[in-house]
Formats: structure tokens, sequence, C-alpha cells
């Protein structure tokens, strides 16, 4: 396996966790400032 110059943030999790580490979605009720123009 070749080795990368960097070290991206998904193999950082996953030193990090010891696992992979997924997105979730949260609804906090807040209105998009870009939709409603605030």
């Amino acid at each position: 396996m070749k080795t990368k110059r960097y070290r991206d943030y998904n193999a950082y999790l996953r030193g990090l966790y010891g696992c992979r580490v997924q997105k979730i979605t949260l609804d906090a009720g807040f209105t998009c400032p870009n939709r409603d123009g605030t």
C-alpha cells in the first residue's frame, strides 16, 4: 500500500475513535439565514 504525504481527516478520526465515523443530520429548528434574509 502506498503511503500518503498527508493525513486526511478520515484517517485522523479513524485513529482517534478506532472505527468509522459517520455524519448525522440534526434538526435544531433554526431557519437558514441565506433563505430568510437575516
